[in-house]
């Protein structure tokens, strides 16, 4: 098995939903999305540029795409290390998921767009292992930082994720693995909209050094952030 040799790095987000229907009016009023139908689902837009795809599934998840110079090597290492492979799906021995492709095209910053990941996970050491080996993404604590509570996930030196620790309170609500983070300009009016549109307020605005943001769910339990995040941040 041939270790990979250069950094995966996420580039794109995919919905895995029990509804595509039932959720596009959700993400069109909490993040401005249009949509255009494809065979497996739909493409969202945010100002005409697409953000994600959408897809029905058995189980409501957001999954980011990794884009790996060597997609195989990624998917032999993962399951080396202990984890699931299905094609180009990838399920780590923690719980978590994402997918890993060749060539995809980073969405650019922008409202409604994805712009961050962080894998939440109570097994801190392993996670960093797993992504070292699987991804070679180096854990970095980030300047100044007490602990290795947070860090930061780097290719080549740059910050293209991160890792928390997930303390008791918020691992009693947010599930294992990839979270992906939406840019908004409003956190706090998102928080309050989620539920009205019939999704799920998980973890309230609060601020964070990454800026400021607020855990959801969708209708129909896909979990993600809203952020606004924080000037000059590093993402």
């Amino acid at each position: 098995m041939s270790a990979p040799t250069t950094p995966a790095v996420p580039d794109r987000v995919e919905l895995v939903t029990t509804d595509v229907d039932a959720v596009r009016p959700f993400y069109t009023d909490l993040l401005g999305w249009t949509y255009a139908d494809t065979a497996g689902g739909a493409t969202a837009l945010a100002d005409g540029v697409s953000v994600a795809e959408l897809r029905d599934g058995a189980t409501a998840r957001w999954w980011p795409v990794f884009v790996a110079d060597d997609t195989a090597a990624v998917r032999a290492t993962a399951a080396g290390a202990g984890g699931r492979v299905d094609g180009d799906d990838v399920h780590d021995p923690l719980g978590g998921c994402f997918r890993v492709r060749a060539g995809a095209t980073a969405v650019a910053p922008g409202p409604g767009r994805p712009c961050w990941y962080e894998y939440m996970t109570v097994a801190p050491g392993d996670a960093d292992r797993f992504h070292a080996d699987t991804l070679r993404l180096r854990a970095t604590p980030p300047p100044g930082a007490p602990d290795d509570t947070y860090v930061l996930l780097t290719a080549d030196d740059r910050p293209v994720a991160g890792r928390l620790a997930l303390p008791a309170p918020l691992a009693a609500v947010l599930p294992t693995g990839w979270m992906v983070y939406f840019a908004v300009s409003d956190p706090d009016d998102a928080a309050a909209r989620a539920p009205r549109l019939g999704g799920r307020l998980l973890v309230p605005p609060r601020d964070v050094p990454t800026g400021r943001v607020a855990a959801l769910a969708d209708p129909n339990g896909a979990v993600f952030t809203v952020v606004r995040p924080a000037p000059r941040d590093h993402h």
